[in-house]
């Protein structure tokens, strides 16, 4: 499994060099190649799914290959189902060094993917109507004890950047500055103490973080790492607006999480209203 979205899976078996993107509400899939070795060499590989606003429309495929020094970008459309590559892109300032790790995880926001480096170092940024990569600052604030910055949207769809700091959550929005220039703002905090208070009861008291797993339209989804039990975690959900948290599932056996949005089923969208509801 390598990606989720709009209603659509992206798997990859790369022992014989194939991809599908399936559609579980449909069944609908399309068996696709993966991108050529030739861009792949020894780098993180990751992909991210661009679908039509029509229903099983065309849709593209972005491919990132990455390295501390730089990435390479390769777009595949489901219409020609061939590569089409872009150059490799250094960085302008090189993450190197021992706190520099390779970002993994990109997150598609409004048109750009989003990769955030634990070091703090500068966010990589691609745009997938051009496939140019660049840079932008992180958030000023480093604070102890603080997780990585997962990209997302709020509810009226800004760019922010959330992070669990122990038990807690802070919000970083990217919005105009006085003198009109775009910076990161800190938005809000929200202490979850109290509403995990059962988790850690049932750790024994021992250290519980939180993970945020992908924030989508003002929800950000996290799960409970607890020390004491390292297989078992909880699965919730965190309205930025309500501040609502709902408990959503314990997951017994850890993975890597990928949150599915299911598409709309068309059967029970009502495009035309009923003519006699309309004369009543």
């Amino acid at each position: 499994m390598e990606e989720c979205r709009d209603g659509y899976a992206v798997l990859v078996n790369w022992k014989i060099n194939q991809m599908v993107v399936y559609d579980p509400l449909t069944r609908a899939l399309d068996l696709l190649p993966v991108p050529p070795a030739e861009i792949r060499g020894d780098m993180h590989v990751e992909f991210h799914i661009l679908a039509s606003e029509e229903h099983h429309g065309p849709f593209r495929i972005v491919s990132v290959c990455h390295e501390k020094w730089g990435a390479q970008a390769a777009v595949l459309s489901s219409d020609s189902k061939e590569w089409k590559i872009f150059p490799f892109s250094e960085d302008a300032s090189p993450q190197v060094g021992e706190d520099a790790y390779i970002p993994q995880g990109g997150t598609l926001v409004n048109g750009f993917v989003y990769w955030t480096f634990t070091s703090g170092a500068n966010i990589r940024v691609l745009s997938t109507t051009t496939l140019q990569f660049s840079q932008i600052e992180p958030p000023p604030l480093h604070m102890e004890g603080q997780g990585e910055f997962k990209p997302g949207e709020t509810k009226d769809g800004k760019l922010c950047l959330v992070c669990a700091v122990e038990l807690t959550l802070v919000v970083w929005v990217r919005r105009p500055d006085d003198d009109g220039v775009d910076r990161w703002m800190l938005d809000k905090t929200f202490p979850l103490q109290d509403a995990t208070d059962e988790i850690t009861r049932y750790c024994q008291d021992e250290h519980v973080s939180l993970n945020v797993v992908a924030v989508i339209s003002g929800f950000v989804y996290l799960s409970t790492y607890c020390e004491m039990r390292p297989n078992y975690c909880w699965f919730m959900s965190f309205c930025l607006e309500t501040e609502e948290l709902n408990k959503l599932c314990p997951v017994t056996l850890f993975a890597i999480p990928y949150p599915y949005i299911m598409t709309f089923p068309p059967a029970l969208v009502c495009n035309r209203v009923n003519p006699q509801l309309e004369e009543a």
